[in-house]
This record gives C-alpha cells, structure tokens and sequence, in this order.
C-alpha cells in the first residue's frame, strides 16, 4: 500500500484531471505533460502499464489480458501469437508474457505458436464428426494436414476427448490414429465376406484387400469376425487365404492318392499349392509308419513289401529288383537311402549292383561257373615254369637292393623305394587300379565300386594297364562264362559289373594259387622302368645335341636376328626337352600319361602332380623356356639330368656332320614333296641356309624373311629376287580375300617349282 499523503496526493492529481477535462481546452494538460506524469507514476511505482509499440498509448496487464482474449475470440478461437503481437500493437514478449496468465486456465491453451481456445477444439470436432459421418473412416494423418495441427492435440484433445459425445465413431484398436463408424465397419466386413465367399482357390490377402478397397491391416482385425469359409497362412505380408473347399479336395485328393499308391510326392503336393510338403504330410498322415525322402514320403506298405521280397529273394538265392517295387518319381540318391535301410540288417548276405540286390549265394553260383576257366589258367601259368624263374629274379632283386642300400644316398634310398611300391601295384583285379584291402568277411557294395573279397591278406592286388602280364583271369572271359546266365535273367544290362566283381575275387585267389605269376609280373615292370629310363636318356641327348647345332646355326646370323631364333629355339626344342623329362618323371611316380606330345598346360599338371624332388628342378627348368639364355636352359637341364640319373654323353663331331647331312636331305626330301606354298617356301630357306653355311637352323614361317635378308649375300640376285618376290606372293595369299586368292594362288603354283629348283641349283654348286 501506497502511504496516505501519496494517496491524498493521487486523489488531488484525479480531481485536477477531472476539472481539467471539464475546463476549456486552453487549461488542457499538453501531451508532453501527460508523458511526464505517467512517467513519474511509473517510476513512483503507482501504477504498473505497457507501453504500445509505437510508445503512444499505454495498457495495462489487465486490459491486454482483456484485449488478448476479445481477439482469440473475433478469431474464431485460434489466434497466432506473431499475429495477435501485430493486431494489439504490444510488443511480443508482452504478449507472451500475458498468453503465460491465460494459458493457466483450462480454457486456452499455447499449440506450436497458437492460443486455441476450448471452443476452437469444440467446432473442429463437430466438423471432424461431419467428416467422419460422411467418408466413415479417418485418420489423424488427414486431419493433420487439414487444420495444421499436432497430431498428439487432435488426438488426445479433440477425437479422443470428444469421441461418444460430439463425434460418433469408433477408434481402431490396432491403430489408435485410425477411426471408423459402425457403419462402415459393418458395410467393410459385408464386403470382405462377399470376397471370401466367392473364391474358390488359394489368394493372396493384397489380391483380396485391393479388390475390396480395404486396408490391410483392417482386413487382418476384421478376418476372425466375418466367420470366413477359409483360412488364412499367415498374418504376414504376402499371406494366402486359403477357402475351406479347396482345402477339403486338397485333402480327399492326397488322401485318395495316397490310398492308392502308399507314397506322397512333394512336387505333387506343391503343384496343388502346399507350401510346406513334408510338413503337410505329418499333419495328414500322422498315425503311418512314414519314410521322409528328399523327393517323396513312402508309407509302410511299400517298406513291407521291400522286406518281404528281400527275404525271398535270400531264401531263393536270386536276386531283387528294387526299382520295380519303388515309385517311378524317386531319385537315385532316395533309391540309395531306401536300399541302405533295406539292407541295414542283411549286408553281409547281399551285394548290390545299381539298385538290383544280389544274394550272395547268387553270386557264388556265378563265381563256381567260372572256377575250371580259373583253374584252367593257374595250371598254364604254373607249367610255363613263370613261377621258377619269378622266384629267382626276387631273390636276386633282394640281394642287389640289400647291397646297394649302403652305397646310395637318401634320394636313391626313396626312389627304389617308390618303384618297388609302383612295381608291386596299388590296384587290380576288378578294382579298375583302386586300392584294395582283403577281408575274410565280404562287404555290402555298390555298383563298380565293389570290393573283392579275398581270404588271404598275402595276396598282391594287380594292375589292370597290363592285363596280359598282371592278370590271370581277364575280365572278358568272365564275362563269357556268365553271360548266358545273366541274359536268361533279363540282366544283360549289368553284365559288365558283375563280371568285374566276379572277376575280382577269381584273381584273388588265382593269385594265391600262383604267386610267381604276380612276382614275374612286378619284375616286368622294374625291367619295363629302366627301359624306360635308357630311352628317355637317349631321346634328351638327341634333342639337346640338336639345339646346340641349331645354336650354332643361328650365330651365322647378325647379332640383332639372333634373339628372335634363340626364343624360338628355346620355346619349342628346350618344350620337348621339359616334356621328355615329364613323361619319365611321370612314369617314376606312377602317373598315367596318354599323350606323346605335351602341351604346356599338360606339362605344368604333370609338374604339380610330381613329387617334390621332380617338381623343383623341373619348375626351373619350365621358367628358363621363357628367357633367351641357353646358359640358364642347360644349367636346369644339368640338375634335371642329375635327378632322374641320366648323363649327357660326350659330343661326336663326327656324327653332328652326319646329323647336318641328314638333316639338310630332309628338308629336300619333304621339299619334294610339298605342295602348299608357304610351306615349300619355308623348307627351301632352311634347305638353302644349311646348304650354304653347313649348319642347321631352327626357326619359325615367321622368320623367313629374315633368312631370305640374310641369303641375299650368298645367292646370285635373280635367285634372291625369286625367293623375295615368291615370299611376297605368299604374304598376299594369307591377307587376301576370296577373289583375290585365286589369282595369287596360280601364281604360286607356277613358281613353286622355281623354288624348289633354285635349292637343287645351289645343292649342285655348293
């Protein structure tokens, strides 16, 4: 409270404002006057007002809060505070400061810049209540965007608040921002019922939602309450609705087939639109003694009639087609599964041979037929005296290997080693070269994979790349003996596996009748190995004598021409160098090579497949086939020589004239006989080049015209003129088209003969 002589004094100032409006003007207070007393009040304290914008006028807290909420109301109940600021002429932190006063009412409320009266959210919900009757559902996304508003404020403000008062509708349990009336839920489900109704086949939920023109979310709260003749797969995307009808023939006809023919294919069931085959079989099949298969599921009839037919097939000592009591539609991998569990018990008294099931006694009945030929066999190998002599030459191999076991190092040591295993063999018999391990006790086998049985573990297994000399009983005569047996059964077709198996356990014990026929035979193959081993030596000495001649060759030649000649030289004789030592490498190590001539990549195989004493000197011996350095070359051939055990033998020069000679008459000779162009013209710059120099050059149809270069100082110049100009003509030949090749190609023909007589003029005045 403001003291009493200030309160006089207030009262004194009112009774001067009153008569000084009730003067005349002239005793008026002026503007500035009136400014200066407000200011005093101010600073007084007595009285608390705003300055407008402008400083003309001034308010107070009470008149703005009046003024403020007269403008909300003319506004219809929403007002923006920017806008109210300007309207007033307040500046906006007053404003702002007197919004702060109202807002603490329920009545008014401050929503991202706006005041918004209660009555504002009133009228809005009638209109959203219109709205709403009219399309029956919405969304507070839509009215978001229609009123610009916050959807938390149009939610829990005004449709929440006023839903079951001023708006009729219904708020979706799922999706609390989506709304309906009752009306358009019953005219939805109507509709998707009428859908639902009307198919007859598995469809997809997008596929039903789109044709009703329903979301799918709604469709999904909607499904359990329509009572639809159907189902649904899934609450998923990409869901199908699955109608009871179909359904129910689906199951009669699976039923029905299965009734039938006691199996169910998945690929079947997945054409009728069964997503989970295996699965789906469990449901409807659950109480059957089921077999899972990749492609199928067996029922027990056909497992009982497999048992029973294996049973009298052992009983009878005959055999069993398996495939014939299988459905047609199983894989070769189900077949295998359903054999292994057919013969889970009975292994030792079956053998298989692609899906048929054999007896054992069977077998033996064609084993017995076969037994005079073996005998037969045994007793011809025994009375050639094979056994005798096999018998001495071990002996004396023992000897010789004990003997030399102090005076050879550890490479030497492993080799002997690796030929004496070669020698002996690691496959044979009806094996094909596999492994073989002897068992009294007989195994359930497979196709031509069988093993043999064999009641000795002595008994050596043979190889089959020398039947003649490592098999006793072959094959074919097997094959012979039991043919008319297996062709009576309607069994032609596994004549050839069968008489392997067979032929696999008579060699057996053929083997252990006679063992100096498998003893000779591993005598053979050391003796076959040291052939082997002379020869490669004598064919390495050939072609490295021959490339130093041709080395010599080409030193007639200008130091530039040299490179081209020696890349050539090294690529293909040093190549055939490389691939002798592979072929011997290979043989040593017990490797199949069918090939005489090896390509590279053939060649690089070989290497890897080495062991490792071969591979590394021949690895560097394959690099130096790439540089231009005979040194290199000769220096890899030296250590790949001394790995195999070879030498190089001294050089004869009198036989490399002879070597010339010859050389230079084959050249002539296949001159003679050539009649393609390009190729006579190249045979003749040899024949002329070795003619002329008395030296032999190796070199490719490119580098002819290097020769011809190099012959122009030597030959008289109409014959150079007639090499250069035939070369030409050869050059135009292999560039030119079709119409052109024709006439070049008589040309050619005419002057092949110059060619070749100007080699048997210079051969004549040489």
């Amino acid at each position: 409270m403001a003291p009493s002589s200030d309160w006089d004094e207030i009262k004194r100032l009112a009774a001067d404002f009153q008569k000084a409006q009730l003067t005349s003007t002239a005793q008026r207070l002026s503007e500035r006057n009136c400014i200066e007393i407000v200011t005093k009040l101010i600073e007084l304290k007595l009285i608390d007002v705003i300055f407008t914008t402008d400083g003309k006028e001034y308010l107070t807290t009470q008149q703005l809060v009046r003024e403020i909420k007269d403008e909300l109301y003319v506004h219809g109940g929403r007002i923006n505070t920017v806008e109210l600021a300007k309207e007033l002429n307040v500046d906006l932190s007053q404003i702002n400061t007197s919004i702060t006063e109202i807002v603490k009412g329920k009545e008014v409320q401050l929503v991202s810049g706006y005041l918004i009266a209660s009555y504002y959210l009133e009228k809005i919900a009638k209109e959203i209540n219109e709205k709403l009757q009219l399309q029956g559902q919405l969304s507070i996304g839509e009215l978001t965007l229609q009123y610009d508003l916050p959807a938390e404020l149009l939610q829990h403000s005004v449709l929440e608040k006023y839903l079951g008062k001023l708006i009729f509708g219904k708020q979706d349990a799922s999706e609390p921002r989506t709304f309906y009336t009752e009306e358009y839920i019953m005219r939805t489900k109507a509709k998707i019922k009428g859908a639902l109704m009307g198919l007859l086949k598995p469809t997809p939920i997008t596929v039903i939602v789109n044709h009703c023109n329903v979301a799918e979310r709604l469709f999904l709260s909607l499904f359990d309450q329509v009572n639809a003749p159907g189902m649904l797969t899934g609450r998923q995307t990409g869901a199908l609705y699955v109608p009871s009808c179909y359904t129910k023939s689906q199951n009669d006809w699976v039923m029905s087939f299965y009734k039938q023919n006691n199996y169910l294919e998945y690929d079947a069931l997945s054409r009728l639109g069964i997503s989970d085959p295996k699965g789906y079989v469990k449901r409807t099949v659950p109480n059957d003694d089921l077999t899972f298969l990749s492609s199928c599921a067996l029922g027990s009839q056909i497992k009982q009639q497999l048992e029973t037919a294996l049973e009298e097939c052992i009983a009878s000592k005959s055999y069993l087609d398996v495939v014939a009591l299988l459905p047609s539609v199983l894989s070769d991998t189900d077949i295998e599964n359903v054999l292994d569990q057919l013969l889970k018990n009975n292994s030792k008294a079956t053998i298989v041979f692609e899906n048929t099931v054999f007896s054992n006694h069977y077998i033996d009945t064609l084993k017995q037929a076969c037994t005079p030929m073996m005998q037969s066999k045994v007793d011809a190998v025994v009375k050639s005296g094979k056994y005798q002599q096999f018998y001495l030459e071990k002996q004396l191999s023992k000897a010789n290997d004990l003997t030399q076991q102090g005076h050879t190092d550890h490479k030497a040591e492993r080799r002997d080693e690796r030929r004496r295993k070669a020698a002996s063999g690691k496959g044979g018999g009806g094996t094909q070269g596999r492994e073989t391990k002897t068992k009294a006790v007989k195994k359930h086998l497979r196709g031509k994979q069988a093993a043999h049985d064999s009641d000795s573990d002595d008994a050596s297994t043979v190889s089959k790349k020398n039947p003649s000399q490592l098999e006793i009983v072959d094959v074919e005569d097997v094959k012979k003996i039991i043919k008319d047996a297996l062709e009576n059964e309607g069994l032609e077709n596994l004549l050839t596996q069968i008489a392997e198996y067979v032929h696999g356990g008579l060699n057996q014990t053929a083997l252990v009748l006679a063992k100096e026929t498998a003893e000779k035979l591993m005598q053979d193959a050391t003796q076959s190995r040291k052939q082997t081993h002379s020869s490669t030596q004598d064919k390495i000495n050939i072609l490295i004598n021959d490339i130093k001649l041709y080395e010599k060759g080409l030193k007639s030649l200008s130091a530039d021409k040299q490179p081209q000649f020696l890349k050539y030289l090294i690529k293909s004789l040093g190549g055939d160098v490389l691939s002798e030592f592979c072929k011997y490498a290979a043989n040593q190590c017990n490797l199949s090579v069918q090939m005489d001539v090896l390509t590279p990549e053939q060649r690089n195989k070989i290497i890897n497949d080495l062991t490792e004493e071969y591979t590394k000197p021949f690895k560097a011996l394959n690099a130096t086939l790439s540089d231009q350095s005979l040194e290199l070359f000769y220096q890899a051939v030296d250590l790949c020589l001394a790995e195999c055990g070879m030498i190089l033998k001294k050089i004869d020069k009198k036989k490399d004239k002879l070597v010339i000679t010859n050389h230079r008459e084959k050249l002539i000779s296949e001159l003679e006989n050539c009649d393609d162009p390009a190729l006579s013209l190249h045979l003749a710059v040899l024949a002329i080049f070795t003619i002329l120099t008395q030296n032999m050059l190796h070199a490719s149809g490119r580098l002819v015209p290097v020769i011809i270069e190099f012959l122009k100082t030597q030959l008289k110049e109409e014959q150079f003129v007639e090499l250069q100009q035939y070369h030409e003509l050869v050059t135009k030949y292999l560039t030119a088209n079709d119409e052109e090749k024709t006439e070049v190609e008589d040309k050619l023909k005419e002057g092949m003969a110059t060619i070749k007589n100007i080699v048997y003029d210079v051969k004549k005045n040489k």
